[in-house]
């Protein structure tokens, strides 16, 4: 869902910056935006002249940043809740506590998926981002004394990670205005929960063991499949395979051999066999 909600983000910016470009080609400039965008699903209702269209979609995403930024941040909140939740099926992991996951607030979220590690460039710089994301949410947009706090008790090492993503530093113009939220701020929220994620499976990836990886696919596979435990469960014969290191595996459950594309998909690097698929997926069953 991120990943899908990410390309969503750029693909309107994209589709935006292709609008601006056809209204600017316009020879008939008092014509309306739907007669030049002809065809285009929607474009009719843009009752605007071909000038003032122009103008609508040079600003558009400067509008997307606000829509978009409390979007990916809030996906990348619900990602740490799922990890939260797949931890705590291995005992000892992470530290119990007397509310669901779904119930944290992001601080003990955040500290949590950091398993007693240092903060990163990428934590500063997550912190900085949720409380953007609750000033858009709750303050309307509009700056204030915590959201100047957020940016200017950032180490100096992530306001520059900052700055080199966005290409410019957090702009704003004074206390209870809109800060200037652009395209650049977009791209780099979306890399910050990036690097933040891979910062956070690479810490999972220290603390559990191959068995406890092989549940941790197995799950991940049979929660986001569109075929449910039936499919998962199945014992159905399949074709032969070969895994990735050349060695056939004769008439293997069909179930087993999606789960190890899934694998080798998403989860190349542990080099997981299909012993140890198996074993996890029996585990969860």
């Amino acid at each position: 869902m991120q990943e899908r909600s990410n390309n969503s983000i750029v693909a309107l910016a994209i589709g935006a910056s292709l609008a601006e470009q056809e209204m600017a080609r316009s020879t008939h400039p008092a014509g309306t935006a739907g007669a030049v965008l002809a065809g285009v699903t929607q474009a009719e209702r843009l009752n605007v002249t071909a000038t003032d269209a122009k103008r609508i979609f040079k600003t558009a995403t400067e509008d997307m940043a606000f829509l978009a930024i409390p979007q990916v941040v809030a996906l990348h909140i619900e990602l740490c809740v799922g990890t939260v939740i797949e931890c705590q099926r291995f005992q000892g992991l992470i530290r119990p506590h007397n509310k669901p996951a779904e119930w944290w607030d992001v601080p003990l979220l955040a500290k949590t998926v950091r398993f007693g590690e240092p903060e990163t460039t990428a934590d500063h710089l997550m912190k900085f981002c949720v409380k953007l994301r609750n000033t858009i949410m709750h303050g309307a947009g509009k700056v204030d004394d915590k959201l100047i706090q957020a940016w200017s008790g950032l180490p100096k090492a992530a306001k520059t990670r900052w700055e080199a993503l966005a290409r410019r530093p957090f702009t704003y113009a004074r206390v209870g205005a809109l800060p200037d939220l652009r395209w650049p701020e977009v791209m780099a929220t979306l890399a910050v929960t990036k690097e933040s994620a891979h910062e956070i499976n690479a810490r999972i990836g220290r603390h559990l063991t191959r068995e406890q990886w092989a549940q941790v696919i197995a799950f991940d596979y049979r929660e986001g499949s569109r075929h449910g435990r039936r499919r998962f469960n199945s014992k159905t014969p399949g074709r032969t395979v070969v895994d990735e290191n050349n060695q056939p595996h004769a008439g293997q459950e069909r179930a087993l051999q999606r789960l190890q594309g899934h694998a080798i998909t998403y989860y190349r690097p542990l080099g997981m066999t299909p012993d140890e698929l198996r074993t996890g997926r029996d585990a969860i069953r």
